[in-house]
């Protein structure tokens, strides 16, 4: 789910209340949160094997709503890895790479650290990103 903490709703001349977009048409103004539940997998192929999931939020930190605090859980549960890596820092909307620090981690990963480069991966036939990425790769780079 969202929830937009600026300016938020406003009402037209007909009365009718409105929600204040960002500029990406998305509504992710500055202070938009928004929680994940997400799916990991080894490739972005649909039918590729899920490994676990990455739970956390996002929240629209620049006040154009271009970059995105994020600070997530992935939680492997297949394969030899079946614990988890703890995961902060910005995300540039559009942007080629961004990264995040690795802050931790459980099981084999206790005390983990690193760097964790995120990039979005564009659908075949799309030519530039629009602001909503729905796939992300992340390589981990991790000392642990």
């Amino acid at each position: 789910g969202t929830t937009f903490a600026g300016e938020g709703n406003q009402q037209n001349l007909n009365g009718n209340t409105q929600t204040q977009l960002g500029p990406d048409g998305l509504g992710l103004g500055f202070g938009t949160i928004t929680v994940i539940d997400d799916i990991l997998t080894a490739s972005p192929e649909l039918r590729s094997q899920a490994l676990g999931k990455a739970q956390g939020v996002y929240v629209a930190s620049s006040a154009d709503g271009s970059t995105q605090m994020m600070a997530f859980t992935a939680m492997i549960e297949e394969g030899e890895y079946g614990d988890s890596l703890n995961f902060y820092g910005v995300y540039k909307i559009g942007s080629t790479m961004s990264h995040l620090s690795v802050t931790g981690g459980t099981g084999k990963f206790k005390h983990a650290c690193g760097l964790a480069e995120v990039r979005p991966l564009i659908p075949a036939g799309q030519h530039v990103t629009d602001g909503a990425e729905s796939l992300l790769r992340i390589t981990a780079n991790l000392k642990y």
